[in-house]
């Protein structure tokens, strides 16, 4: 049996597009910030597109090298032992800690019960860089 390799690509060239425009695009992104200015200690997952994930955030704020606290997900969104469905996860303070230290942030997101560890985060500065394509 002979096959038409140029038809047998354009299937396959057909196929692969098909198939990126049927998977959603995932812009989950991490971030975290120390920030004087804003009295800002905190970590943030967060999908800039909007979409909503199941996410969970924690944020570890050390001052002079020693760990003051762990703030885990915070929010006024529907919260399941830590577990938020949103599109912007954030676990830390806003407005009250006027100081540079490390932010250590730590990102998770849940999928029907799979865990994935989205990666940590670490800021010294109010890391404006990474605001918006994290």
């Amino acid at each position: 049996m002979l096959i038409d390799s140029g038809k047998n690509i354009l299937f396959v060239a057909s196929a692969a597009c098909l198939m990126a425009l049927s998977t959603p695009a995932m812009a989950l992104g991490i971030v975290s910030r120390s920030c004087l200015a804003a009295g800002a200690q905190e970590s943030i997952s967060v999908d800039w597109g909007f979409k909503q994930y199941v996410l969970w955030t924690a944020s570890q704020h050390y001052r002079n090298g020693t760990l003051l606290h762990t703030i885990n997900t915070a929010g006024t969104g529907p919260v399941q032992a830590g577990w938020q469905n949103t599109w912007r996860s954030y676990a830390g303070h806003l407005g009250s800690e006027f100081w540079y230290g490390t932010v250590i942030g730590h990102h998770w997101r849940n999928d029907s019960g799979f865990i994935s560890f989205l990666g940590n985060s670490t800021a010294t500065d109010c890391n404006l860089g990474q605001w918006g394509g994290s």
